[in-house]
């Protein structure tokens, strides 16, 4: 049976850095391909997945190609042996679609028979016609055979170790895994398992921040019964979060916005590490800011009670006018948090000043104005556990006011500093690399980096308007112990 490889140059920016012995990942991954004995076809420009299928099944055809072996461009280690075996099975069992479940990102193609791509190209334009028009992602062929997936005999090659646990992506689509694979290519000569190597090396682990959590503002009302930060402010200040008044400067903000783009390339930034963002007078443009890098996303997380009745109509424009973004994110997203299906529950844990009704409005004026951006957010603990389902079934349905989207949070007692109320223990066995000591970085008002989110202002490792990002992040690597905190599965963005 004749077969032939079909790689996707999206053309990123990092695919053509001459950074792996001398050659860019383009090369190599080309060279892996050639290796299999096919003929080799990259093709690029395809927008949608409809055009993706619509050049695939053209090549196929002219080809007389049966079966296409497909990956993108910049899968410098694209496995000669892993793609043989997908092969292998792929013809041994007649499969339509065969892929590989548990291995690092990009280590493997996947694979179709030539009348697949001719009913996947079809079925885009018909009944699946709005996840044919959708952005071509990594995930796209998957994408539109789930849209009928009993039609098609698919099948699958297990990774002996299963590593989707540490999402692991080895490409060059974006700058924190072009850092891993330049980690992973100058360390890992001679390894003959990547992927096991790559799960135990914490350099390649931990690349860059893919989440910036920033306090614009000290001030909020402070009555939530599961915030550690009152506590904390008083302590540290001397002060109640009602009563505090610093903010972060905006000109620091906005070159702190500058360095975050720089030094990440693509993240989404939080504006509610402690306080509400609402008390900052230059909200709105900080948003602008953060959005006029298209890699950049906000995200906010509030008390539906503190968002100002203007809110909606201030920064709809600002979201609007802003391009899409590259990072896989929506521009704007914010979870107002809520905490109970019923009015007494959420005065119970929010304060007295919470009104539920109000939480409810401000939803539905954000998504009047940016539909499916909003989150209604329901923290898990015992003293709410009893209206869980009835919040579940209510936010779910797709004719609330929300479309269906909505927010579980995990209780944190903030590695013990607040009583355990956790209903279950979700945690795994095995203790992974913490997702929040890669990921995540937390700033106070005045540049102060703490440890991480659940250290609230404690444990100050350095601060970014003096030393830098990049400075700071390598601190942040020191002297952890965090053996009783329970948050190391648990992630953001």
């Amino acid at each position: 049976m004749k077969s032939i490889v079909v790689l996707f140059d999206e053309k990123n920016k990092y695919e053509d850095e001459k950074v792996f012995g001398g050659k860019s990942a383009k090369e190599l991954c080309n060279s892996a391909a050639l290796s299999l004995g096919f003929d080799v076809k990259t093709i690029s420009g395809c927008t949608t997945i409809t055009s993706l299928l619509e050049e695939l099944d053209k090549i196929c055809r002219d080809s007389g190609a049966d079966n296409l072996i497909f990956s993108y461009a910049d899968c410098l280690f694209l496995n000669k042996e892993l793609t043989q075996e997908l092969l292998n099975t792929h013809i041994d069992y007649k499969a339509e679609y065969t892929f590989a479940e548990g291995y690092p990102e990009s280590f493997a193609p996947e694979i179709l028979n030539n009348g697949t791509v001719s009913i996947l190209c079809e079925l885009s334009k018909t009944t699946a016609k709005e996840t044919g028009a959708q952005k071509v992602s990594r995930h796209s062929l998957m994408d539109i055979i789930k849209t009928d997936i009993n039609s098609f005999e698919v099948e699958t090659v297990l990774a002996p170790v299963d590593w989707r646990l540490l999402r692991l992506a080895f490409d060059c689509r974006k700058k924190e895994t072009f850092i891993a694979c330049q980690k992973l290519y100058n360390h890992g000569e001679g390894v003959v398992d990547l992927s096991e190597y790559a799960a135990h090396t914490a350099e390649i682990l931990k690349t860059v921040p893919g989440f910036y959590n920033l306090q614009l503002a000290q001030k909020c009302q402070g009555k939530c019964s599961y915030c550690p930060y009152p506590a904390q402010l008083k302590q540290k200040e001397g002060t109640e979060p009602a009563l505090a008044s610093k903010i972060m400067d905006f000109d620091k903000a906005c070159a702190l916005i500058d360095q975050i783009a720089e030094f990440s390339g693509e993240a989404v930034i939080g504006l509610s590490a402690w306080g509400e963002c609402f008390n900052h007078p230059d909200l709105i443009k900080i948003i602008e800011k953060i959005l006029s890098y298209q890699g950049l996303s906000v995200f906010i997380e509030a008390d539906g009670c503190s968002i100002p009745d203007d809110f909606a109509q201030k920064v709809a424009p600002v979201v609007n006018a802003a391009p899409e973004r590259t990072n896989g994110w929506q521009k704007f997203m914010i979870a107002v948090s809520m905490d109970g299906f019923t009015a007494q529950t959420c005065t119970n844990l929010r304060g007295s000043g919470f009104n539920l009704e109000k939480s409810v409005e401000a939803v539905k004026k954000l998504q009047e104005v940016l539909p499916g951006c909003v989150y209604p957010q329901f923290v898990r603990m015992n003293a709410n556990e009893a209206e869980l389902e009835n919040f579940f079934r209510y936010w779910n349905d797709k004719s609330n006011a929300t479309g269906g989207n909505f927010i579980i949070q995990k209780y944190n007692s903030f590695a013990g500093l607040l009583k355990n109320e956790e209903p279950a223990d979700l945690s795994p066995l095995d203790r992974n690399v913490c997702w929040h000591l890669r990921r995540d970085m937390t700033i106070l008002y005045n540049g102060d980096v703490p440890l991480c989110f659940c250290r609230v202002l404690d444990d100050i490792k350095g601060n970014v308007f003096e030393q830098g990002i990049g400075e700071v992040w390598k601190k942040l690597d020191e002297d952890n112990k965090c053996g009783g905190c329970d948050e190391f599965y648990t992630f953001n963005f």
